[in-house]
């Protein structure tokens, strides 16, 4: 196959969007948080057996998380699960500003 057979689409930023799934800015945020969960449990040198103990959960519910797998966690969860990782979590709302249609919905980490 040739380089300019090669077919792709620039992305629009949320990967959920640009494959039409559903609430792609609440899965686009889930997926960051995770993301972050994975990091510290990883950086902490925690086991998965420990991770569950400190976040409340079972071991295969952190298996989940640090495979990707967040079907069944809610974002109130997973915020949840960064308080318990001795991590502050501050919601900010705000009016969207008038250049843009629609709010939106963004997880920035520090």
């Amino acid at each position: 196959m040739k380089k300019e057979d090669i077919k792709f689409q620039e992305s629009g930023g949320n990967v959920f969007a640009d494959l039409d799934i559903n609430m792609p800015e609440e899965m686009l945020a889930k997926a960051r948080i995770a993301q972050l969960i994975v990091q510290i449990i990883t950086k902490s040198h925690m086991t998965q057996k420990e991770a569950a103990e400190v976040l409340g959960m079972t071991q295969p519910k952190v298996s989940l998380i640090m495979n990707g797998r967040l079907e069944g966690f809610s974002l109130e969860r997973l915020i949840m699960a960064m308080t318990a990782l001795d991590r502050d979590v501050e919601i900010r709302i705000r009016k969207k500003p008038r250049t843009r249609e629609h709010a939106h919905l963004n997880v920035v980490y520090a």
